[in-house]
């Protein structure tokens, strides 16, 4: 298998899914800010998280990718396979996005590609999805992705 530093970009028809360090510090800080209002994120502690995490993809722990919209290049969220285990074919699927953006279209798209690369690039057998809450519109946006519910905040799906 190839290194997981190898896997950039990825386009789907409406965004690109490329590494962090791509991004603007500042946007990424607004990310976290806004997706993770418990965390109080700093600019350093933001920079520094960009950094763990390029460092995790290039030890092959995680695969985690900036996601902008290709029409304006702004960063939108950010997602992709952590933790990530290449030795056992499984990993947790995260997906985070700015408010604005949890649109059913949006999160259509970006679900698919992932699901479809985790399947057919890494040869991952088992997915599973942990919601921090139940959410109507992912679950049902992942029945139809034919996950299967485990509970209320978690999905699998096994290939």
């Amino acid at each position: 298998m190839p290194k997981l530093e190898k896997y950039h970009p990825i386009l789907t028809p409406h965004y690109t899914f490329d590494w962090l360090t791509k991004s603007r510090v500042k946007d990424v800080f607004t990310l976290t800010e806004q997706t993770q209002p418990t965390t109080q994120p700093t600019i350093l502690s933001t920079a520094d998280e960009i950094n763990q995490t390029m460092r995790d993809i290039f030890h092959d722990k995680k695969l985690i990718w900036g996601i902008t919209d290709r029409k304006t290049d702004q960063l939108i969220g950010r997602a992709g396979f952590e933790p990530l285990d290449l030795v056992n074919h499984t990993a947790t699927l995260t997906v985070t996005l700015l408010p604005a953006q949890r649109q059913l279209a949006i999160l259509t798209e970006i679900y698919g590609r992932l699901v479809a690369f985790g399947r057919h690039e890494l040869a991952l057998t088992t997915l599973t999805v942990t919601l921090p809450q139940p959410d109507p519109l992912l679950t049902d946006l992942l029945t139809t992705l034919k996950f299967n519910k485990v509970t209320t905040t978690t999905f699998t799906l096994n290939a």
